[in-house]
Formats: structure tokens, sequence, C-alpha cells
């Protein structure tokens, strides 16, 4: 009678385990059991893993100490430049302030303890999409007590975009369907309703809304200062005739995303790429010889060195069954000074920093080769890669071991090393002690 139990018990426990993450406010069913039987480190240590390989790179910290440089008079304080982070979610419904836990650790860590009263919100638009609404872009504002430290945080929301596709199968969630499956499954199903279409339909005809948003984002970071931002509008910004910011060239950028945010974000920076060079169709390489805003904002772009982290990042799942990008495996030719092509690259550097939980079932880590042939080489990639356990690795008493997938792919907002690594970097003085003592890293050099 024992042993019936504890099969029982074990099995509802491994069901609980693989279904938790999928069930969201179902997650408490299996609660209990799995405190009861997981095997926890008799000394409570944390012991999941972090091994970083890759170039070293400084973290968002650098930028804050080149603005306090600029305010102790080694610059004109005058022109003290500005951080700029805009962060894109990945899969999933998310409404404005999504990000306001990653945000609060991020300003914690950079020592930003002030904000401004107010909160911006663009309502973005594009003309070629008529009157169809692109999301949401969320600004905000923080600084140090001494005003010698300033972090604008621009959020954006593209859930909208899809939301009307996605209700097509929202039936499915009715009672009419729900009452004829178990509740564990059903929670399931919902999940699965919510979260599975978001990949399907960007690949469709969605992809192009989608990018123009992350188009107006990245054009209101790059050629707005904050007094320029329009708030509460539905508003178009035109990089061809807006006023350039005055800090465009000393201000600092950089951009987070989340699992399908990843693809996005590069479809976005490589269809840039090609349109520059008028191998799309558009007249993006007409408009750089005739304007001279436009020709200010590029070659301020390819001064950029534009770190990019994800989280979860799903860039080589996403590029399957997609033809590669027009020019690829020309890396030097692009992005070395020497290089024939020099002129024509997008930025100086992108430094791609893919973080990835080895337990998570969405996410991959990015290899050179990939970099290389899958990547446009226009855009200067230069990888670095974090694999990390985010979710607790645990003991089933002897039938192995498990982590929850749901929270490998989404718990990176709360896990110091993230925020660390993402501040202070890694390989370099400035590393924090929490990821030498953590971390493992790997240097690749360049050959």
């Amino acid at each position: 009678m024992y042993a019936g139990k504890m099969t029982h018990r074990i099995k509802c426990l491994l069901l609980g385990l693989v279904l938790m993450p999928l069930l969201g406010g179902c997650a408490s069913i299996a609660e209990g059991v799995t405190t009861a039987l997981l095997a926890k480190p008799e000394d409570g240590k944390d012991i999941r893993s972090c091994d970083v390989s890759g170039h070293a790179f400084k973290g968002l910290e650098e930028y804050m100490v080149r603005q306090e440089d600029y305010s102790s008079g080694s610059g004109n304080p005058e022109n003290r430049p500005t951080l700029k982070v805009l962060m894109i979610h990945g899969i999933g419904y998310h409404d404005t302030g999504y990000s306001t836990r990653f945000s609060t650790k991020l300003t914690r860590e950079l020592k930003l303890n002030s904000r401004a009263e107010t909160t911006k919100k663009i309502d973005l638009a594009h003309p070629l999409m008529g009157e169809k609404q692109l999301g949401h872009l969320m600004v905000s504002r923080f600084f140090n007590k001494s005003k010698t430290r300033e972090l604008i945080f621009y959020e954006l929301s593209w859930s909208n975009i899809i939301e009307e596709e996605k209700s097509r199968i929202y039936y499915d969630n009715s009672g009419a369907y729900t009452y004829k499956r178990a509740d564990l499954n059903n929670a399931m199903k919902s999940f699965i309703n919510s979260h599975l279409p978001d990949p399907l339909i960007y690949l469709g005809d969605s992809q192009v809304s989608i990018l123009k948003s992350v188009g107006q984002s990245l054009c209101w970071m790059f050629v707005g200062d904050w007094e320029d931002l329009a708030d509460h509008q539905n508003t178009f910004c035109d990089a061809k005739t807006q006023s350039l910011s005055e800090g465009l060239e000393e201000d600092d950028y950089a951009i987070v995303t989340h699992s399908l945010g990843s693809r996005i974000i590069i479809d976005g920076l490589q269809a840039l790429a090609k349109s520059s060079q008028g191998g799309s169709g558009d007249s993006v390489k007409e408009d750089l010889q005739d304007n001279p805003i436009l020709r200010k904002l590029f070659a301020s772009l390819q001064k950029e060195e534009l770190p990019i982290f994800m989280l979860a990042n799903q860039l080589p799942l996403l590029q399957l069954g997609r033809k590669d990008p027009e020019v690829t495996g020309q890396i030097k030719q692009y992005c070395r000074e020497e290089g024939p092509n020099y002129q024509q690259r997008l930025f100086k550097e992108l430094k791609i920093v893919a973080f990835s939980d080895p337990n998570d079932l969405l996410s991959y880590e990015i290899t050179p080769e990939f970099a290389k042939e899958r990547m446009d080489s226009r855009i200067c990639p230069k990888m670095t890669n974090v694999s990390i356990n985010i979710a607790k690795v645990v003991s089933l008493f002897g039938l192995g071991e498990m982590a929850k997938p749901g929270e490998a792919h989404s718990g990176y907002s709360g896990d110091d090393r993230v925020i660390k690594l993402i501040v202070h970097g890694i390989g370099h003085e400035g590393t924090a002690d929490l990821i030498k003592e953590r971390c493992h890293w790997l240097e690749i050099v360049d050959q």
C-alpha cells in the first residue's frame, strides 16, 4: 500500500514539474508535493552554473563612468552623454510595465536612485501602415541624486499588433471546450493558445508591422532627446525630417531582448543594413545621398559599438526554414578598418551577449558558425555566450535531475548574476565579485 502511494506521489511530482512552467496560476497544484520530495544541498549553497564563452565586455557601467568623467570636468558638462536602453519582449501578451522588475534591478545596480516624475507613453504609428496601431513605447528617465548619471529606459510593447489574429483561436478557451479536458491539460492548452501562436504569426504577414514597431522605437531612441519625445500621442518618428538629438554622437545605446525579441531586433537591424545599401528596393540609399539628416544619423551609427543582451535567445531556432541574409561570411571585409567594404558597415560593432539556460527548452547558444553564415556581415556581430542555470536543478530521489523549463525561460530579470553581467560585464578589472566567484569565463580571442 505504501509503495503504491509513493509511486502515485512520484508520478504526481513528475507531472507537476513538467507542467508547472506551463500552467501559470495552476502552478501551485504540485507545489506541496514538490517541496516535500525535492532533494536540496545540505548546506543550502547555490550551485547553479554560469559559463561565459566569448569576448570580454565592460557592461553598462562603463557608460555611467564616462558620464561622471564629463561631470567632473574632463569633458564639457553641457555635452554629458546619456545612456539609452531599449527593451523588447518575446512571446505571450505583455502589457505596458512588463519590464518594471528588470528596470528596477538594473537602475539599483547602476546606482540610480531618482527618476523623473513623468513617464512618457508614445503610441507608435507609421504612415505605410495606415491607422494600424503599432504598440506602445513607455519611456522613463532615471538619475543619481547628483545627476552625474542618467539613464533613459525605453520599453516596447508590441503584443497588441497580433492580438486580433491570436483571438481567432480563443474560442478554444471557452467552456464549450474546456469542460471536456482534464484540469492540467486544460491549463496547458490555455498556455499554448496564448504563447505558441506568437512566433508563427511573426513569421507571417504581421512581421512587417512588428518590425515597423521596432524601427519606430529605434528611431525615437536614436534621434530624440527626452524633451523631444511625444507623450500619449499616435506619433510617427521620421528620421528624414526629425530634429536629431544634440547628443546623437555622444550618447550611448544598448538593447535588451527576451526570447522572440532576439529574432525581431536582428531582423530589424539586418533590414536596415540591407536598405542602406539599396538592396531591398527601399529608398534609404537614395535618401542617404540627398538627406544630410540621414547621412549624419548613419555616420553616427557606424561609430557605435552597440551592445545587445539577449535573454533566452532564440536566433538559431527561428532561423530554421528561412533564407540566409544576402551578405554573409564577410565580417573581416566589412568590420575591419583595412577591409574593402568598411564604409558600408551599419555599426562599428554589434556586441551580442546571448544568455541561455541549458534547461530552457526554447533557447539556444549562438555558435561562431551561425554568426558568420546566418547573420548579415554588415551589422558586424561579435559574440559572447552566457550559459547559465536560471532555474535550480533538483534531484528526484534517484530518478534523475530536473529544472523547471518555464522558470529557465523567463526568470532572467530576477537573477543577480544576469544583472551584474549586463551592468559590469566580464574579463576586466570592473567585473563584479559575484561574477568572479560564480561564473567561469572562457575567453575567445580574434585570430
